[in-house]
């Protein structure tokens, strides 16, 4: 018998399960860094990610390396987890003996691995009352964590499926990428805020789901969209900045739909990047008191305020408008081009079952907002 056998697989064990647990099962995942899980799933993305960014933007070799990955890392996961209990089992048998025909160290994995599977050739066999209970508790053990994982994918890909389903339905009518203007525009015709409302309080409901998947199953933010023109990322930044704009008109502003709206993706977009340093990201802030006339973002906002208010909306007073824009934007500006520059995710959103072309790609608009 070797003493340190029994504590060194034990802890192999128990930090097998625990991970499986914090990953498939707690509705509550903890953060902690040195998880298995993690540790893997940040260096394999982060080895993806290098080298998908040296492809170019469009090409097809990316977006396919880039949608494969999260599926793959679930097979991965498994495989470390059943990979750590068969050898912390193996590790127990190896220290411990009891085992006829387990004469080394490879014999206890092997047979580790043969009781684990539930497989039973029956050439190495337990011989003790302790071995014989272990290979049920390890058996138990390997059926548990295939019956975990087979559990969770239909969850998953159930909070996929529906987060891109809703996807398709976010439209402006034109064959343009669509600009959280336009979408403003083609959703209250006649300026009609009551359209507009209803609108945000639908797609309420969608950010609300995803706050609630995407916490209990953080797997999902490396599940790509299938369209890789219209990205749920992009998508998200896209009706956020359209509620930026509902809440400069008189009608909308205040605690209305888009407000309401907002909050929700305030609240994901801070989930989404939970210990996350956004140090880097901190310039795509709004200064509100910057009147520089040259200045891109004020003149992007002063074209979208006359935009509005020559389509029949009243506005809020302009200042006005742009220091509430400014206050509710830099609460999500930075969260929203990390996600952007950490997934790879396209920049600007199309309607759906639109064709464009690789070359009409590489000539669009590269600014995912409209200031």
């Amino acid at each position: 018998m070797t003493a340190a056998a029994l504590p060194i697989g034990i802890s192999l064990i128990i930090i097998a399960l625990a991970d499986l647990m914090n990953t498939l099962v707690t509705t509550s995942t903890s953060d902690w860094k040195w998880w298995p899980s993690r540790i893997i799933g940040y260096r394999a993305f982060a080895a993806v990610r290098l080298l998908s960014s040296r492809l170019p933007e469009h090409s097809w070799l990316r977006e396919r390396m880039l949608s494969l990955f999260a599926p793959v890392l679930v097979l991965l996961l498994l495989a470390t987890w059943a990979a750590m209990q068969i050898a912390g089992f193996g590790i127990i048998w190896w220290g411990f003996g009891g085992i006829d025909g387990a004469e080394t160290f490879t014999d206890a994995m092997y047979y580790s691995g043969i009781v684990y599977f539930t497989v039973g050739f029956g050439e190495i066999v337990p011989t003790t009352g302790f071995a014989r209970f272990g290979a049920l508790i390890e058996a138990f053990s390997g059926v548990t964590t295939t019956a975990l994982v087979i559990g969770y994918l239909p969850s998953l890909y159930s909070a996929y499926s529906a987060r891109e389903q809703k996807l398709m339905t976010l439209d402006d009518g034109s064959d343009d990428r669509i600009t959280p203007t336009n979408l403003v525009l083609a959703w209250a015709p006649d300026a009609d805020t009551d359209r507009l409302n209803a609108r945000f309080s639908e797609w309420e409901h969608w950010v609300s789901s995803m706050l609630e998947t995407h916490s209990t199953l953080p797997l999902l933010q490396l599940f790509r969209s299938h369209d890789r023109q219209q990205n749920w990322v992009t998508a998200l930044g896209l009706l956020s900045d359209a509620a930026l704009h509902a809440q400069i008109i008189v009608d909308c502003s205040g605690k209305t739909e888009s407000y309401w709206f907002l909050r929700r993706s305030i609240a994901l977009f801070e989930e989404l990047t939970r210990g996350a340093d956004l140090t880097d990201y901190q310039h795509f802030a709004i200064d509100a008191s910057n009147s520089d006339p040259d200045d891109v973002r004020g003149k992007l906002f002063r074209d979208l305020y006359t935009s509005l208010e020559d389509h029949g909306f009243e506005l809020l007073p302009y200042q006005e408008a742009l220091e509430r824009t400014a206050v509710l934007r830099n609460r999500f500006a930075p969260q929203l081009e990390y996600l952007i520059d950490t997934l790879l995710c396209p920049r600007g959103f199309w309607a759906p079952n639109l064709a464009l072309g690789l070359g009409d790609l590489e000539h669009s608009e590269t600014e995912p907002t409209d200031y």
